[in-house]
């Protein structure tokens, strides 16, 4: 997400006007156009986020990802550096679930960034992401291509998922504009699925029959644990909970909102990963 919005922001407003924060410039170069200047930063070592920080006036900051301990850390350690810096404005890039009463293992991790966010003193834009296309393709869909079958314990719940092209296009030009200080956008998609529906259009898209069957909690998690290392198995299982309580399942207009059009729709998004 973050080397599209970069992507982006240098083709409108000139690579020499944007710089990249990567842990590894070497290997983000071909990520990006010629000319972006990326620089070396790294949400576990604060003073790499003072250096990289310096003289930049608009930062997207991409949420980090992992163990919830250390991805609440990393995001204190980015908005305590955000805090300290010459930075005029800053769009974070949260959830649409982050509810006190949410079971999704990561909802008090962007609770927390929230909070602190609005604290920091410098004007902010938060932008809260529904489930991702991209997410729902890779983990479950591509899978199902070759054994037919989505197994998760969603019931019929809905998602409304949007792709991350569309998030990272919502954030560069919520960043260029600086339109929505002090305002919370929810960005997901326009429409609300079940599973079954999710399976049938991707049955469509790559023509191959593909099917949904609801498990239980308790066996999907066993299967987490079977498959997957500390904390993955809590952290999936605990999102099918929030998604069965529908805490996905909102159609927002925060994307048309910020970029002046809909987003891509699920089927387009399959046809277009198919091809």
């Amino acid at each position: 997400m973050g080397s599209a919005a970069v992507r982006l922001l240098a083709s409108r407003l000139g690579a020499g006007a944007v710089a990249g924060l990567v842990r590894d410039p070497a290997r983000a170069a071909a990520r990006v156009p010629s000319g972006v200047e990326l620089r070396r930063a790294d949400y576990t070592d604060r003073a790499s986020l003072d250096e990289a920080f310096a003289g930049v006036s608009a930062l997207l900051f991409v949420a980090s990802d992992g163990d919830a301990r250390d991805v609440m850390k990393q995001h204190e350690n980015v908005i305590d550096a955000i805090a300290a810096s010459a930075i005029e404005q800053v769009v974070f890039t949260s959830i649409v679930d982050v509810d006190e009463h949410s079971p999704f293992y990561f909802a008090p991790v962007y609770r927390d960034a929230e909070q602190r966010l609005r604290a920091c003193g410098k004007p902010w834009s938060i932008l809260r992401c529904g489930m991702y296309s991209d997410f729902l393709l890779s983990h479950w869909l591509e899978q199902a291509r070759d054994t037919g079958l989505v197994e998760v314990p969603a019931g019929q719940a809905r998602i409304a998922p949007i792709s991350r092209d569309d998030v990272a296009t919502a954030a560069a030009l919520a960043l260029e504009s600086g339109a929505h200080e002090g305002q919370v956008l929810e960005l997901g998609g326009t429409k609300a699925y079940t599973l079954d529906e999710i399976t049938e259009l991707a049955s469509m898209a790559f023509g191959r029959p593909m099917a949904y069957r609801p498990i239980s909690a308790t066996d999907y998690l066993a299967r987490c644990w079977a498959t997957m290392e500390d904390p993955w198995p809590h952290a999936f299982a605990s999102m099918f909970a929030s998604v069965s309580q529908g805490r996905f399942a909102a159609t927002s207009a925060g994307f048309e909102q910020i970029t002046g059009r809909r987003p891509e729709e699920l089927s387009a998004f399959l046809e277009r990963h198919a091809a």
